[in-house]
């Protein structure tokens, strides 16, 4: 098993178009955060962000599964691509095994919250042409899948939630927990219990913004194999080495992730 990190910026990307910025004028590259995690035969696809098209042309990866955690523009813009490509180009492709929870599903669904994020056509589109086979998910359960299983849980995200899980396959386990404004007690029980040989979360910013994000410092007492940091804004006013010396303070096993990199689980 093993993680690709397609992208590990945060909403914005950098560099950020017109800013002046030490990090956007650094050299520093990163797509938004989107992973590929590959089981045997199987790529499974976490996120699909605005970057999603320009990630797949780099890395020409096939997609089996596509997993999202919620509904925020940087995590689900890239389902216009799919839509564009599967229905408007009419490009033969298999159907993609789409692992969702129950709620996002229904807030998917629902007018009123998803149509500002400008997603909602391209979602339902996708959904009535039955390009996805809905794998729906509650939270708290276990799902057993080709060459893998899934454990569902999720933490609080600004007013929404984020969706997590816990994966295992080939012997390994890996964590994820995507966006994080806080911990649920219950979260860090399963990540405890697991010791996950991977546990991947973004901190934006580096260090806490609460209740938008937790911080390296929330990190110290959480038990992993490794430990994954991402989804990396300009306003950490940190360029990629200097992220790797203040992260080294904390734990000598936590990697930096970079667009490109790839871990073997």
């Amino acid at each position: 098993m093993k993680v690709t990190v397609l992208g590990s910026g945060g909403s914005e990307g950098i560099p950020v178009p017109y800013c002046d910025c030490r990090v956007c004028k650094g050299g520093d590259h990163r797509f938004r955060t989107s992973y590929l995690i590959t089981v045997k035969d199987k790529n499974i696809l976490v996120e699909c962000g605005p970057d999603f098209r320009a990630q797949q042309l780099k890395h020409n990866f096939s997609l089996d599964y596509l997993f999202i955690s919620h509904q925020h523009n940087d995590h689900i813009e890239g389902l216009h691509d799919l839509r564009h490509i599967m229905l408007i180009s009419k490009v033969k492709m298999k159907k993609i095994n789409l692992l969702v929870s129950n709620k996002l599903h229904k807030d998917f669904l629902d007018k009123s919250i998803v149509e500002k994020e400008g997603i909602r056509y391209a979602y339902n589109r996708l959904i009535k042409k039955k390009k996805f086979n809905l794998s729906l998910m509650d939270y708290y359960k276990e799902y057993n899948f080709k060459n893998f299983s899934m454990f569902l849980f999720k933490n609080p995200h600004e007013n929404k939630v984020c969706d997590a899980f816990l994966l295992k396959a080939e012997g390994k386990t890996i964590i994820y927990l995507g966006d994080v404004g806080k911990f649920y007690s219950k979260s860090i029980e399963i990540i405890n219990n697991t010791n996950p040989d991977l546990l991947i979360i973004n901190i934006p910013r580096f260090y806490s913004i609460k209740p938008k994000h937790v911080g390296i410092e929330d990190l110290t007492d959480l038990k992993a194999k490794k430990i994954l940091i991402s989804h990396f804004s300009h306003r950490t006013n940190l360029l990629h080495h200097e992220i790797e010396k203040e992260a080294k303070k904390y734990n000598n096993d936590m990697i930096v992730a970079q667009d490109g990199l790839i871990i073997d689980v």
